[in-house]
């Protein structure tokens, strides 16, 4: 499943997800999307669709806090194993 996920992803979203999940403490934390943008050149846009999709995969769990960010969880650990694979 994390390999399907990972194969439905742009470029820029690969990129996106490398970061959010090199953000995050272990396997949950929050998140504020337009820093993760600005820190890796890409839009906010492309971050919510990289986290759009791994959410309908059942890789990620994503709850939005307004102002405060964006709480995510990893729900599947194979998620981090593939990642470093990525890196």
């Amino acid at each position: 499943m994390v390999q399907i996920a990972f194969s439905t992803l742009s470029y820029s979203e690969l990129e996106a997800i490398i970061n959010i999940i090199g953000a995050l403490e272990g396997n949950e934390g929050l998140l504020v999307a337009s820093k993760i943008a600005d820190q890796a050149g890409i839009t906010r846009s492309v971050i919510v669709n990289a986290l759009r999709k791994f959410e309908s995969a059942g890789l990620i769990e994503t709850r939005s806090l307004g102002m405060k960010g964006t709480y995510i969880k990893v729900l599947n650990e194979y998620l981090l194993e593939e990642l470093k694979k990525k890196k």
